[in-house]
């Protein structure tokens, strides 16, 4: 037996098994228990799954604001990156496999696959681990053309593309997968070639709309000096940044928690907000209770987070517009003489995509080349070679007549999100409902009806039809200069077996390149594309989430990835699912730091955009909240200065002994390092004081009392009229007005100093203060509007 990490053994911190020590998984994950009884604030943010969208998603909470985040992921941690970036470890991608029921689930495939729901249609199923489906992807990342958003919000669609060199959300999302520089990983005299004659024949293929760069997920040149590249994208490795950069704080300190091998079966709702999630982890029960203020992002995939929406709060709507992708894969390899005489004979690699469309739909050619043996060319494109003798291996493998080149044809297919359209399987529409299968946890699978009708194989047929021109073209129309790469036999096992041939197939019912049967057509659900299911709009009738992904009758839940989307298009959903993943993030972090009108943020609800002068500290906890610890300094906002505002400021104190202060409209504090004098916040600014004992430091014996030093005192220059704050442990508002001469406060709605003479500096900084070791008070929710 191996040895196993016993949550109930404290003196065990790392799992010691037989054959390894599991550090990656003990340093990025956490237990259960660990998480959630760590004695800290509630969390803000609850992200079920941690595949490409959650774990991205999750990323972007944590690093917006200071809130508290909890990822739960079904599976277990495998590897902390793209496996194509790895050496050669055994993990790929299982076939397909068709589960009808329960009884026909092959169970885990290839380490950590399954297939969660049940289909007359063959899946891959889920990457249950962290990271999920993104260590494994292609790494294709088209934009949505202006043509595929006309079906989306109007919001959403300007959100996702504006004017070229406006930062729009594409190009935020492309600069951060390696996908903006688009010649950075494919380039070279076979590239340009290819590319140059494409454009050529694109005018011979009615339906071919335009030839552009491949827009792959990889950067293989570094983002900026003295940094390494990315290399193929995944999720997983900011997330693990993440969490390692927050691990040197206690966990009841931490923001930032996985824990893995937690499924989420159902969430409870309470006055039209989730209260309590249903999870099992390591086989045992858990109930998890959250107020409503705490945001819970469903990010497990497009047909699991349906399925557990609609176990916890059904509507109509949920399950409709299901959307999959047509796909095929036309495989030639054309004589090196057909192209440019001047191409190298070392091994090259080119990359480029074809979009088309068609009065029944849109579609492109991802097309990928090199001059190698066999059928594959991405077989030298998507991993790494660590070794120079496997690369003069790889060089040798080589042909020096021939280039072989894959055309995979995507097109898209139509939702249909009538609620009152018959659901038969194996028939339009398309859908995905609960079936009456159950999961080893008690919960109902989902079904999922997966079909072509006539109107995509009318697309299915040009974009075949497509492929086979432009493949024609670049061996200039010569048919001695082009062989086919195709299926010779189907067997009963599901094995086939190709070979190259001289002609292509001829189109007879049983052996046309552009049926079904001939296998250069991949069956509907092997593209990972499931879409549409949850998808957003303005309208709470006609669509199930809104512009950020929320669903419209809950208040705190949302969805992320292609579930959300009303249409899909032709282009793998990943870049516009991960765009709509960070503005799901960024919505959250609204919600959990709110501003009245005319009101805005004073940063991010952490340390954000703060500097400490002297010494001592303030630290983040989460539920943007941040304390003061460890002796006398200020904390200041650096980024801007402030002559005539309000203020709100939401503050607490713990013991009666705490001790702090808010400065305002004090210079710069130093004039060669800002963080050194804070004396100068309290010589030249003016503190609104935090100490309900009003202690006087240069009063003796009896100190205490003084109303220029008491809570709510504007420090020594205005006296608190009253002591206003409430109970210790209770939370207090300070609204502070400044405007030209005159300062005025506000403690918990009771107006309770206010100065009309104010002489000091017109114009300065916004600070916190902490006061002395031991005195530990807590602020939170800094807005301000300027006069």
């Amino acid at each position: 037996m191996l040895k196993r990490l016993l949550e109930s053994d404290p003196n065990v911190l790392i799992q010691d098994t037989t054959l390894s020590l599991d550090v990656p998984g003990r340093f990025i994950c956490n237990t259960w228990d660990e998480a959630t009884n760590n004695g800290g604030v509630q969390f803000d943010a609850i992200v079920i799954g941690a595949g490409m969208f959650g774990a991205y998603c999750a990323e972007k909470i944590y690093r917006h604001a200071n809130l508290r985040v909890l990822v739960l992921e079904a599976g277990p941690y495998l590897v902390s990156e793209h496996v194509q970036n790895l050496a050669r470890i055994g993990l790929n991608v299982p076939g397909a496999a068709r589960a009808l029921d329960d009884a026909s689930d092959p169970g885990t495939q290839a380490q950590v696959w399954g297939i969660p729901w049940r289909s007359q249609v063959a899946f891959p199923g889920l990457a249950y681990c962290v990271g999920g489906r993104s260590l494994y992807w292609g790494g294709w990342a088209p934009r949505l053309t202006a043509a595929d958003l006309l079906g989306w919000p109007d919001d959403v669609a300007a959100y996702l593309q504006s004017p070229s060199g406006t930062n729009d959300a594409y190009e935020v999302t492309e600069r951060e997968t390696g996908v903006f520089d688009k010649t950075d990983y494919i380039s070279g005299p076979l590239n340009a070639n290819l590319k140059s004659r494409l454009s050529s024949a694109q005018p011979s293929v009615a339906t071919v709309d335009l030839i552009e760069d491949a827009p792959l997920a990889v950067q293989a040149s570094p983002p900026a000096s003295g940094l390494f590249s990315f290399d193929k994208y995944s999720s997983c490795p900011i997330l693990v940044d993440a969490i390692r950069e927050d691990a040197g704080n206690p966990d009841w300190r931490r923001r930032l928690f996985l824990v893995p091998r937690a499924h989420v079966t159902r969430l409870l709702l309470a006055n039209g907000a989730v209260s309590d999630l249903e999870v099992w982890v390591n086989g045992q029960k858990k109930l998890l209770s959250i107020p409503s203020t705490c945001m819970v992002v469903l990010a497990n995939g497009t047909i699991e987070s349906t399925r557990l929406a609609l176990e916890s709060f059904p509507t109509p709507l949920m399950g409709r517009n299901l959307m999959g992708h047509l796909r095929s894969n036309t495989v030639v390899r054309i004589k090196r003489s057909a192209f440019d005489p001047g191409l190298p004979l070392q091994l090259e690699a080119a990359a480029l995509v074809a979009r088309g469309s068609t009065p029944q739909g849109r579609y492109h050619l991802q097309m990928t080349a090199a001059a190698v043996m066999g059928s594959n060319p991405e077989s030298v494109m998507w991993r790494m070679i660590p070794d120079i003798d496997l690369v003069d291996q790889t060089l040798a493998s080589q042909s020096a007549d021939w280039i072989v080149i894959t055309f995979r044809g995507i097109g898209e297919m139509t939702g249909d999100k009538d609620p009152t359209s018959a659901k038969v399987t194996g028939s339009l529409p398309n859908w995905m409902d609960l079936s009456d299968q159950t999961d080893e946890f008690g919960r109902r699978r989902a079904w999922v009806n997966l079909v072509a009708g006539g109107q995509d194989d009318q697309l299915w047929r040009a974009m075949d039809d497509a492929a086979l021109t432009l493949a024609l073209k670049l061996a200039n129309d010569d048919p001695n200069a082009i062989q086919y790469f195709y299926k010779d036999s189907f067997l009963a096992d599901g094995n086939d077996q190709g070979s190259w041939h001289v002609q292509p197939p001829s189109p007879s019912p049983n052996n046309d390149p552009r049926d079904p049967r001939n296998k250069i057509r991949d069956t509907l659900g092997t593209t990972h594309h499931e879409a549409g299911t949850l998808w957003m709009g303005d309208d709470a009738n006609s669509s199930v989430t809104d512009l950020d992904g929320r669903f419209h009758h809950v208040s705190n839940a949302y969805a992320v990835g292609p579930a959300v989307f009303p249409t899909l298009g032709s282009a793998n959903p990943s870049l516009t699912a991960l765009s709509l993943a960070r503005r799901t993030a960024l919505a959250v972090v609204n919600r959990s730091l709110p501003v009245e009108p005319q009101f805005r943020r004073l940063g991010t609800g952490g340390l954000n955009g703060w500097k400490m002068a002297g010494s001592g500290g303030f630290m983040e906890l989460g539920a943007n909240i941040i304390e003061s610890v460890n002796g006398i300094g200020l904390l200041w906002y650096t980024r801007e200065e402030f002559t005539d505002f309000v203020l709100r400021v939401e503050w607490r104190a713990s013991y009666p002994a705490d001790n702090s202060g808010v400065f305002i409209r004090f210079p710069a504090l130093g004039s060669t390092d800002p963080a050194n004098d804070w004396k100068v916040a309290v010589n030249q600014g003016y503190e609104i004081q935090i100490d309900d004992t009003g202690k006087n430091p240069d009063v003796d014996p009896n100190p205490f009392g003084d109303p220029l030093h008491l809570t709510g005192a504007i420090y020594k220059l205005a006296p608190a009229s009253t002591l206003a704050s409430k109970p210790l442990g209770e939370w207090n508002s300070y609204e502070i007005a400044a405007q030209g001469n005159t300062i005025a406060v506000i403690l918990n709605g009771e107006p309770v100093s206010k100065i009309v003479n104010a002489d000091r500096s017109p114009k300065g900084y916004i600070g916190l203060q902490n006061h002395h070791a031991g005195s530990r008070v807590q602020f939170r929710n800094l807005r301000i509007r300027t006069l």
